[in-house]
């Protein structure tokens, strides 16, 4: 997959998530009232789901917050399906808009002026993309491009920072999230720059896999050497290794996994720090 994609690709919407469980009575009716103030204002033609009172997020920091903190953000969100090679942030660019990741996978990606590209963190359920713009008017410094079909509740950066306002929780929230993405950068620059590209490439397919929760990857060659910042040869050298030693199946443009704990074996220390890390993170909003 080339690592410049359609820029002007529009969100389409799927329907919510089914319901699991609902609220008291008491708490309906104002679910009912959040779900009808939503709508105010929006278009017929936007194909956005909004949210109804079935509402049982994927996102860790979402399920994390109490009942009374995810109806105050409730009334902004939208559903979204992102399909892959959205762009969704370039660098300089204002950020309009704050996703609480539910699905599928987002890499934040450095761009040099010859077009040469690195990928400096993946973001999945654990993550709030433009969440320090709660702190006030922030621009992008990284590309951020749906690598893996996603989806996510939006929620424009205006209604965000003013719920982060009235609630020191949600303020501690968006601090969380934005401490858990610079941890995994930091991580993820040593792992670039210390590890072997076998162990970074088995590192690369266990946090994917850890994301999506499938045993198929569909990537291509070509977008997991600009990744991993090695060149195309490097990459088939390194897969081919895994396929003979039965850790994965390698086809044009899609990776199944074979064996999950020898990947894991396979992989530097970097998956664990971070899987610690993101464990403590969302403890601390508990």
């Amino acid at each position: 997959m080339p690592i410049c994609p359609r820029t002007n690709a529009s969100f389409v919407s799927g329907p919510t998530v089914k319901p699991v469980h609902a609220y008291s009575d008491g708490r309906s009716r104002t679910d009912q009232h959040a779900a009808r103030e939503s709508r105010r204002g929006v278009p017929e033609s936007e194909e956005t789901a909004l949210v109804t009172s079935a509402f049982d997020p994927k996102n860790m920091f979402l399920s994390a917050l109490p009942a009374a903190e995810q109806l105050r953000l409730r009334r902004s969100l939208a559903f979204h399906r992102l399909s892959q090679g959205t762009v969704l942030q370039e660098p300089e660019q204002r950020i309009d808009y704050v996703y609480f990741i539910e699905t599928g996978m987002i890499s934040l990606v450095a761009m040099m002026q010859d077009g040469a590209a690195i990928e400096t963190a993946t973001l999945g359920r654990e993550a709030i993309l433009g969440a320090l713009s709660a702190l006030g008017n922030h621009t992008a410094g990284t590309r951020a491009i749906v690598q893996i079909d996603a989806t996510a509740w939006r929620m424009p950066v205006a209604d965000f920072r003013s719920a982060v306002d009235e609630s020191p929780l949600l303020r501690k929230m968006a601090l969380l999230s934005s401490e858990l993405m610079m941890a995994q950068m930091q991580q993820t620059a040593a792992c670039n720059a210390l590890h072997t590209a076998d162990r970074r490439l088995c590192r690369w397919i266990v946090q994917v896999r850890d994301r999506i929760d499938d045993d198929v990857i569909r990537l291509t060659h070509d977008f997991l050497a600009q990744m991993l910042a090695v060149r195309r040869p490097t990459v088939s050298l390194i897969a081919y290794g895994l396929q003979q030693a039965g850790l994965i199946r390698y086809q044009r443009g899609k990776i199944a996994i074979l064996d999950r704990e020898g990947l894991e074996r396979g992989a530097c220390e970097c998956v664990g720090a971070l899987r610690e890390k993101t464990r403590r993170v969302i403890a601390g909003l508990e």
